[in-house]
Formats: C-alpha cells, structure tokens, sequence
C-alpha cells in the first residue's frame, strides 16, 4: 500500500448520537420524533457538502423547531460528547511512520472546528478531505477520487477504512483496498495479518 486513508467518526473519534439528539430535544422542547423529522429534512440541506452555512442551518432548525438557539448554544449542543479514541490515535501515529496518512471524513465546519481544537487530529495526516469543504460526501465517488487525484495513487495503491459498509462497498466499487472498522484490535490484526505494517 502506497497511501492509508481513514475516517474519523467512530473509527478515532467517537460520539453518541443520542445524547446529542436529546440535548436539543431539552433545549428546543420538541419530542424525538419531531426532532428527527427536522434533522432529516435539513441532511438535505447539504450543511456537510458546505451547500449552506452553520448560520442558515441553524436558522431553519429553529425555524422548525419554533425554537431560539443560539449559535453558542448550538455549538455547545452540536458537539457534545466528542472524545478521541486514544488507542487509535496511536495507532495512527504508528503508522504514520510507515505510509502517508490521508483523513476522509463527512464532516462539517463546526464539528471539524472542535475536534481539531480539542484533539488536533491534523497531526496524524498529510491531507485532508473534508466533505464540507470538497462539496461532495461519501459514498459518492467523487470524493474518493479526489482522494486519489490529491495522491496520485492508483486506486489499489490504496487502503481505505471506514466504520460504515455503504462507505467500505463504494470505495471497493472503485477498486480501492478496504477494511471495515469494528475494533482497534480487529484493526490492528488485519493491517499485520494482510498488508504487512507494523501496529505495536
């Protein structure tokens, strides 16, 4: 492998979806069903392709929500509970040493803000796709040719792991290496086992 490339939600940086869903739920005095009518309604937004800013994004959710948060507590709530996984970090610091490390993630600007303040995940990697900033969002394959574009790397040059199968199945799709993130440890064995880099 000439390039290792990761995603970063639930594979180095874990959150709990639920706990961030019933924090607005208190804020904004909704039920969970209609909060996530909400959200589903403003994924379409595109807020992680960068289609729209975390100022408009914010003014529809309380514009459904028939709510008033604020950017500060928006902020506060959008990021809750993020936590890095520190048995990964090092593991990525490993390999780093090894093979150039890419980061692929749909993230968005306040998330990617806070996890790189709080843990400066920039440090492990050498690029960054953002999809916020690349304007398209995994599994569309655009993404993961900028990916390639970015390397000049053929696409089974490349090793790419992600927690989600869709992600996992549309970079395999284009000929792409790929593992399925389900532990650090089951990780580590494959990386050893089957591309022959060194974890410990």
């Amino acid at each position: 492998m000439k390039l290792l490339v990761f995603d970063m939600g639930h594979v180095f940086v874990d959150f709990e979806w639920e706990e961030v869903c019933l924090g607005f739920c208190r804020e904004a005095g909704c039920s969970r069903d209609r909060l996530k009518e909400v959200f589903v309604h403003a994924a379409g937004l595109g807020y992680e392709r960068g289609s729209i800013s975390t100022q408009d994004f914010l003014a529809e959710l309380n514009r459904l929500l028939e709510s008033k948060i604020s950017q500060a507590q928006f902020n506060d709530l959008w990021t809750f509970g993020f936590r890095e996984n520190e048995e990964m970090a090092k593991l990525l610091q490993k390999l780093r040493q090894q093979r150039p490390l890419y980061l692929l993630s749909n993230t968005n600007e306040v998330h990617y803000d806070f996890i790189q303040s709080r843990y400066n995940v920039e440090r492990h990697f050498e690029e960054l796709i953002l999809s916020y900033k690349v304007g398209y969002t995994k599994p569309q394959a655009e993404i993961y040719r900028e990916v390639l574009r970015r390397a000049a790397v053929e696409p089974g040059d490349c090793l790419f792991v992600d927690d989600l199968e869709c992600n996992v199945d549309a970079a395999s799709k284009l000929g792409m290496n790929t593992i399925q993130f389900r532990g650090v440890e089951d990780l580590k064995h494959k990386l050893s086992g089957d591309f022959g880099l060194a974890v410990e």
